[in-house]
């Protein structure tokens, strides 16, 4: 060991004397260099005997030089215990021993420490390796993925010619020409027929087009000469009348009887005023032109109260002034006359609210004359009684129904109401308030409280339509009144031409509105029943139904608005408590659908609206369940958006689409209990799974999503 400490110490003193002078330096540098690489040539000697020696020998050889060790160290310490001559060479020798088993120990550490840093390399790099495995997978997996979704969009694109209704194949080869259809071609070749069906089908929707377009040319020529001609027939009242005028003195003188009810008609005509006056005349020559039994007119009241008007010409005026104790004035002098009598009678003591009563008479008293309008259809008479209030200067209409027989059954009582056939004839026009902006001004003027609304009961509804059709229009009216009698003339005078071009629409749509009514009240008959009305139309009318209406029943509004399921309509407001309510049970099974409708008054215009609750494994309704809330609407507004179904749309249409719904809703779970009996290509789509509610007419009929 100590050769060794000075073979150390050497090369440093070595390199301290070449610092000093660099002339030594150089001698020095390549006994340093041979040493390192000595020291390189040892570690890369010990590495390889690392890899060669075998772990658990240099185990087993450590464990054994310790034993040794501790074998020599007990015998120097019994010879130092004997203290002899002999002991001191023997201790030395014990020393040499445990000297060499030291030496051998740090080598066998130097082997250990070589391997831990081989093995912990190896871990690290095998780390690395696995890494770089577990990236190359990430990516692989997410490329996989990739594929699989561009590969479900390629299965699921739809093109849009498969939405296209194309004619059959057979009837594709027998009409369509050589140059189209091309047999050699596609018979062979499925793409190539796809392709030619597609451009027949082109081909003759352009010819169509252009046949549709001829005849809206057509249409519009036509509809040009009957305004021409409508021009001159309404140039031609006027002549008439003066001619029937100028006429009169030569009947009289010649005694001609066969003109006096004519006569006795017109001369109680003359005494309506001006608005009634123009719906009697329209409708007269409607009902002269379209026939008597289609629509009748009349005029009734009391003639001779409207000749005592006529004769004084002059209305009672209205004080703004509710305060003051002078009594009403007018220029009548009958009615001074009995007014001078009741006050006579009472002492010259007329209350407060006396004089409110008859203001709120005068106000809103109507003219001693009205306009009966009967609209027949099917043995069903409308009777409508048209009223001009003087003051307020509105048309007031009242209606009544006359048929023939009973009205049978509980749900279709309020079909066949005056009132709401009225009230649906317009869209928006429910006659709940005047449409005269000077309303609220008069009554207001008058000491009145409210809106004409109080009176509907009493006078009847001021309709949009019926002041139309007495000439009266009040939309390009000034919204301050200003009680000139300049300005209040020329704004109440009645228009001769709104009111002819709108009594013929507005027949026409009462025409066609009490029909759909009296149709609505025969399939509410047959639904009450339990039968289900058949329809014209296409679609869902050919499907097989498993499902059957079990309940038909009228219900009130408040029973209506209570249901959980109609929450979302009521709050929109697109229903009120004008509309007509019903409940409609489904079942299949064990299932059960139970149907509120909502039947608007302008039905057909305006289609039923369904809020539907499913009773199968639990109460469903729109707004815990996303499959009930697609039904609703499939029912609601796919049938109406379809110009195929919005064209035969009916109620009983609607239900039979409803009752198809519920067959593919529950044929579509899976369930063993509602087994598949319609054609389905696939139950559910996408994520939302959504269920087949669309009907294509392709066989026998098929079902898809929208």
């Amino acid at each position: 060991m100590g050769r060794r400490m000075r073979g150390e110490e050497a090369p440093v003193e070595a390199r301290w004397r070449g610092e000093a002078s660099g002339g030594a330096a150089a001698q020095v540098a390549p006994h340093a260099t041979e040493n390192l690489d000595l020291y390189q040539r040892v570690i890369d000697f010990e590495e390889a005997e690392a890899k060669r020696r075998s772990a658990e020998k240099d185990a087993d050889l450590f464990y054994k030089t310790c034993e040794n060790l501790r074998q020599t160290f007990k015998e120097v310490y019994e010879l130092k215990s004997k203290s002899s001559k002999s002991s001191q060479d023997e201790i030395g020798e014990a020393r040499t021993k445990a000297s060499l088993a030291v030496v051998t120990l740090k080598k066998l550490n130097r082997l250990e420490k070589i391997r831990t840093k081989s093995g912990r390399d190896t871990l690290h790099k095998e780390k690395q390796k696995l890494d770089s495995m577990h990236l190359l997978l990430q990516n692989l997996l997410y490329e996989a993925n990739h594929l699989d979704k561009e590969v479900t969009k390629c299965l699921q694109f739809k093109s849009k010619d498969e939405e296209i209704d194309l004619v059959s194949i057979d009837e594709f080869y027998k009409n369509a020409p050589e140059d189209v259809s091309r047999p050699k071609i596609t018979k062979a070749n499925e793409h190539q027929l796809r392709l030619a069906r597609l451009e027949w089908e082109l081909r003759q929707r352009r010819e169509l087009s252009e046949a549709c377009a001829h005849l809206q040319e057509s249409a519009q020529k036509v509809s040009s000469s009957l305004t021409e001609a409508r021009a001159r027939l309404n140039g031609l009242a006027p002549q008439l009348r003066d001619a029937l005028a100028a006429a009169e003195p030569l009947q009289e003188a010649l005694g001609l009887q066969s003109t006096c009810s004519a006569r006795a008609a017109q001369g109680i005509a003359l005494l309506l005023p001006p608005p009634l006056f123009l719906l009697y005349a329209r409708t007269l020559a409607y009902a002269e032109a379209f026939g008597h039994h289609l629509v009748q007119v009349s005029i009734s009241g009391d003639e001779e109260e409207a000749r005592q008007l006529e004769q004084s010409n002059v209305i009672p005026e209205i004080f703004s002034d509710t305060d003051t104790d002078q009594d009403i004035d007018g220029k009548d002098e009958d009615y001074n006359q009995i007014k001078k009598k009741r006050h006579h009678r009472s002492s010259n003591k007329v209350t407060k609210k006396e004089k409110a009563e008859e203001k709120l008479k005068l106000v809103i008293k109507a003219h001693p004359l009205q306009v009966n309008l009967t609209v027949n259809i099917k043995n069903t008479s409308l009777i409508l009684t048209f009223a001009y209030l003087m003051h307020l200067k509105i048309v007031t209409v009242q209606g009544t129904i006359e048929m023939p027989k009973v009205i049978s059954g509980v749900s279709s009582g309020d079909v066949l109401n005056s009132q709401s056939i009225l009230q649906g004839l317009y869209p928006g026009d429910t006659g709940s308030d005047s449409p005269h902006p000077a309303t609220g001004y008069i009554l207001r003027s008058a000491g009145i409280e409210g809106n004409f609304s109080r009176f509907i009961q009493q006078l009847g509804r001021p309709f949009i339509w019926a002041q139309r059709m007495c000439g009266l229009d009040f939309m390009a009216m000034p919204t301050r009144t200003t009680f000139d009698k300049s300005i209040t003339k020329q704004c109440q005078e009645p228009c001769s031409k709104l009111s002819s071009a709108t009594v013929e629409n507005v027949l026409i749509a009462l025409k066609k509105h009490l029909k759909s009514r009296l149709s609505l009240m025969t399939e509410l008959q047959e639904l009450e029943s339990g039968t289900l009305p058949p329809f014209e139309g296409t679609g869902t009318s050919h499907v097989r139904l498993m499902g059957s209406l079990t309940q038909w029943q009228a219900i009130s509004w408040a029973e209506y608005s209570q249901a959980a399921s109609t929450n979302q309509f009521t709050s929109a407001n697109l229903v009120s408590q004008n509309d007509m309510f019903y409940r409609a049970i489904i079942t299949r099974q064990s299932a059960k659908l139970v149907a509120l409708v909502a039947l608007k008054n302008g039905y057909p215009k305006q289609g039923p609206i369904f809020s539907l609750t499913l009773h199968w494994n639990g109460t469903h309704h729109a707004k815990t369940d996303d499959d009930i809330r697609d039904v609703e609407r499939c029912v609601n507004t796919d049938c109406l958006s379809d110009e195929q179904h919005k064209k035969h749309l009916t109620l009983a249409g609607q239900i039979t689409r409803l009752i198809a719904c519920l067959d593919i809703l529950l044929e579509a779970i899976g369930s063993s209990e509602f087994p598949p009996d319609k054609v389905i290509f696939r139950p559910v789509k996408g994520r939302n799974r959504v269920k087949p509610y669309k009907f294509l007419k392709q066989g026998s009929g098929v079902f898809v999503q929208y």
